[in-house]
């Protein structure tokens, strides 16, 4: 008797290019989502031909198949089991990776510094890939590298050059006593002079201590680079129920950091051929990662504007998503796709927050004022420039960050309800305010001057 298709798993891989499916069955790493929503794309065209009997349907011309497929996942944190002091996140591991396969598929997808990631052949460049710490940035652990002169809410002192050398401008950073502390300093690093990191924004904690350790981050951006394309195996719990999805690119992702919730990611991939395939089919287990907490006080969890920690907000979002695709056809390609380029990709930060009595008024020169506009219909009305940030994280190994350095209100418009709120959406605007004295740390390597980063550590 016939069985049919009830569970699923999903699992990617990196392609050689654009037009080459990865078909190494190693290859591929699975993630625990949600079954995943799919559809199937044909181009269909039909004939206005005179078919000779009245009613009868008309021929049809098939083109090209595509789809996407969108799969919603919490947030995971390093590998489970994690040990700060002898694994580094981007390095060789003891066991499993220790970067989380969503926050490589989060980097990739902003192209990251997607063209350093390497490899003989396509399985060891996708090895690469997953370790992840050739196309993100990554630091790795410096025992008691914490100078506690010099060590604020806003600079942390590192012991001496080399563990400042390994801390980029531009990426996360993250300090404690100990590895299972919730007592941590962290934040993006916004300038650096020797062994002095100043942060982009106060920490929560402060950990001015010479004990305290450096542990490990990774760190995706918004790059210039385009994403390298990934296979991706959609199957069912037996060997007959499986569909191949090729040359998948992200259009979009989005974090959804409610307060007192586990944050999530969903993404969403369109691919460009598919092919079902009675001989790949069989559930897999993913590796096993900790769950990053929920976004509460207890866990260092805060959404800052401007730099100020920010109460009240609701229907918190951060979004990336490709904007256009530009295919490149090709008529001996398998899909008669070349290749596809993501041409406007677009950051976005959305929240609602409610009007309080604290909220200032400016008037039309931007300055304070008892009448005129609300805060969020001046900064739309004159660009006002403010920054976006999210974290949270109970220790080391379990801690998220993202940071929009300079966004651009595009919306506020006001509803009234039980509260009267602001429906606030902003952009991620240009940026150049990061500054570094190694010469070596440009846009094109590491995190610097990027107008969006994700980080995990």
């Amino acid at each position: 008797m016939a069985t049919y298709w009830t569970d699923s798993s999903v699992g990617f891989a990196l392609q050689a290019n654009f037009a080459t499916e990865n078909t190494t069955a190693g290859d591929f790493v699975y993630i625990k989502a949600e079954q995943p929503s799919v559809t199937f794309d044909t181009e269909v065209s039909e004939l206005d031909l005179m078919v000779g009997q009245v009613g009868a349907a008309a021929e049809r011309i098939v083109g090209r198949r595509s789809g996407s497929i969108t799969l919603t996942l919490p947030l995971s944190g390093f590998v489970a089991g994690y040990d700060p002091t002898n694994e580094d996140p981007g390095g060789a591991p003891v066991g499993d990776e220790v970067i989380p396969p969503a926050l490589v598929l989060m980097a990739n997808a902003m192209g990251s510094y997607a063209s350093n990631i390497t490899g003989a052949t396509t399985s060891l460049k996708n090895t690469s890939f997953w370790r992840g710490g050739e196309q993100l940035a990554c630091s790795p652990y410096a025992a008691a590298g914490v100078t506690a002169v010099g060590t604020t809410s806003t600079s942390i002192e590192v012991d001496n050059v080399g563990i400042s050398g390994d801390q980029k401008v531009g990426q996360y950073i993250l300090t404690g006593l100990s590895a299972t502390t919730t007592t941590v300093q962290s934040g993006f690093i916004k300038t650096k002079v020797a062994q002095a990191l100043t942060l982009f924004e106060a920490s929560t904690n402060t950990v001015a201590d010479n004990a305290a350790n450096v542990y490990g981050t990774a760190t995706g951006w918004q790059s210039a680079e385009q994403p390298v394309p990934m296979s991706i195996r959609w199957k069912g719990q037996d060997v007959e129920f499986g569909y191949r999805l090729i040359g998948a690119i992200c259009e979009s992702f989005t974090l959804t950091m409610n307060a007192a919730e586990t944050p999530t990611v969903e993404f969403t991939f369109r691919f460009y051929d598919f092919i079902a395939d009675k001989t790949i089919g069989g559930l897999v287990i993913p590796d096993a990662h900790d769950r990053i907490p929920q976004v509460i006080g207890t866990s260092n969890g805060r959404v800052t504007l401007g730099g100020a920690t920010y109460c009240g907000l609701e229907d918190v979002t951060v979004g990336w998503s490709a904007g256009d695709l530009r295919t490149i056809v090709c008529h001996s390609a398998d899909s008669g796709i070349e290749s596809v380029t993501i041409v406007r990709p677009t950051i976005t930060a959305a929240f609602s927050a409610p009007h309080k009595s604290s909220d200032p008024i400016y008037d039309a020169a931007g300055v304070a004022a008892t009448s005129g506009a609300h805060v969020w219909q001046s900064a739309l009305e004159l660009g006002t420039r403010i920054s976006w940030g999210v974290e949270c994280g109970s220790r080391a190994g379990r801690m998220f960050s993202a940071l929009i350095p300079s966004g651009i209100v595009t919306a506020s418009p006001v509803e009234a309800d039980e509260l009267v709120r602001y429906s606030v959406e902003l952009e991620a605007g240009t940026y150049s305010g990061d500054t570094s004295d190694i010469p070596g740390e440009t846009a094109a390597t590491c995190p610097i001057d990027s107008i969006f980063r994700i980080s995990q550590g």
